[in-house]
């Protein structure tokens, strides 16, 4: 609310009535919560996943399915752009089932069919096995959904602190490569050690720019060091995490914004980056991110549902993977180039 972010998760829905209860809730509360957020500007859905009224012990003896298919109705009535579905942190439940993973592809083709929003899920680990988390990777990747992964880590499993995610950072490159093998476009794109390398440092300078123009607890040159190179929180300088707490509490207390941040960035020395966050600010007021489907792109131009609209007719209708974009992917760093092997 403090302008700090701009999007929101995680307004969790049911399919019984004891399991909004059980945690003080109702439909109606998360209706007005939803209107509250969205009356601020802030781009958020609902979240839901078959097996949370199992895992809840309130189930009434529905099938995990049926009921997830309430919460998607839920979500449709209180006028929610759209949904966070496919079990999510109760992927355990339907994976333990035969054809659970079947209707977990079932729920994200139900929030799609009723023009939702559709953010896939994929961000629990539920097995130590590859082969399984790929095939249920798979399951929203070769169709598509809006985001194939609603939370795809960006760290190793050891940091995630959602009990690990499905694909995590060690998943990149396969993840490049599965897109080229099947010619789809699953979001990602290959990228040079170098440039990660320049964009990691960039960013973790940019942050101790913040933290100094804020008067937070300084971060050092040897923490935006490490933090170039770091695979995770393990090979990281020790930090006063209890210092951190105590500013980030301050921050709430304090009612600081997120123009004190746009004004440390571009104090800090990162013009573009400050012009990133303002227009983000400025998104907020326009309020056109908040239509079914929004995402960002180029300019600050919004993409959605409205202006962008789905219309695939059958086959050889939709989105083709071709030009550009075909070339960027294919484009990984071990092809191998036949025109210089003897």
């Amino acid at each position: 609310m403090l302008g700090h972010t701009c999007y929101a998760e995680t307004i969790s829905v049911y399919g019984t009535e004891p399991v909004f209860t059980d945690g003080d809730d109702t439909p109606w509360s998360k209706g007005f919560l939803a209107s509250s957020y969205a009356s601020r500007g802030l781009k958020m859905r609902f979240t839901s996943g078959s097996g949370s009224e199992v895992q809840m012990g309130y189930a009434e003896g529905k099938s995990m399915l049926y009921l997830e298919a309430r919460c998607i109705y839920i979500t449709k009535a209180a006028g929610v752009q759209g949904l966070q579905n496919g079990s999510v942190s109760c992927i355990g439940v339907p994976s333990a089932v035969p054809s659970g993973i079947r209707a977990v592809l079932a729920e994200n083709l139900i929030c799609s069919a009723l023009d939702l929003e559709c953010a896939s899920s994929n961000d629990q680990t539920f097995t130590h096995s590859d082969m399984r988390r790929t095939a249920r990777l798979l399951m929203q990747f070769l169709p598509g959904t809006d985001f194939i992964s609603s939370g795809y880590s960006a760290v190793p499993n050891y940091d995630n602190m959602f009990a690990g995610s499905n694909e995590d950072a060690e998943d990149f490159d396969d993840y490049n490569v599965i897109q080229r093998d099947l010619k789809v476009d699953g979001g990602l794109r290959p990228v040079r050690e170098e440039d990660v390398i320049a964009i990691r440092n960039k960013a973790a300078r940019a942050l101790q720019a913040v933290f100094a123009g804020m008067g937070l607890p300084p971060i050092t040159d040897e923490e935006v060091e490490a933090a170039t190179y770091a695979h995770g929180s393990k090979d990281m300088p020790e930090r006063n995490i209890v210092e951190d707490i105590k500013f980030a509490q301050e921050i709430i207390n304090k009612n600081r914004n997120g123009l004190e941040v746009v004004k440390a960035l571009a104090k800090g020395g990162f013009p573009d980056v400050a012009q990133d966050m303002l227009n983000i600010q400025k998104a907020k007021l326009t309020g056109d991110y908040l239509h079914t489907s929004a995402i960002i792109v180029g300019e600050g131009q919004v993409l959605s549902a409205v202006n962008d609209v789905n219309d695939y007719a059958g086959p050889a209708t939709g989105y083709r993977l071709q030009g550009e974009r075909w070339e960027e992917i294919k484009n990984i760093p071990g092809a191998l180039d036949p025109n210089e092997l003897g």
